[in-house]
């Protein structure tokens, strides 16, 4: 029951992630572009709903470890290109995105306990 209750919070956490991503991609395109990456909208936009997919993937035993390894991969360069916080002044945007760096790797922590543990396959 606990293993089950800690695949979906973790799993929510994707799915509203995925969700704003899919639904505001924007920003975040943006982001990529102004490191120099080719990133259209709609890239962010698939990377949005391949987020909510794999947190549902989660759920079901049979494919949770290839969609948490997904997830880990898939949070990388998220994590990488969109918090930047080294780069930034002293401040609260600074603060938010320290804070949502660490999240995120913590999230690819867990993506990747979750492929190296999982029995269930």
């Amino acid at each position: 029951m606990f293993k089950t209750l800690a695949l979906v919070l973790y799993s929510g956490m994707l799915y509203v992630g995925g969700w704003q991503q899919a639904r505001e991609p924007t920003g975040r395109a943006e982001r990529a572009r102004a490191l120099g990456l080719p990133v259209p909208d709609q890239l962010v936009q698939a990377s949005g709903w391949a987020m909510i997919v794999g947190a549902m993937a989660l759920l079901v035993p049979r494919v949770r470890r290839t969609a948490a390894l997904s997830v880990a991969m898939q949070l990388l360069p998220i994590t990488w290109i969109g918090h930047r916080f080294w780069e930034m002044e002293d401040g609260p945007q600074r603060a938010q995105n320290r804070i949502h760096f660490f999240k995120n790797v913590s999230m690819i922590g867990g993506a990747l306990y979750i492929a190296a543990t999982d029995d269930s396959h």
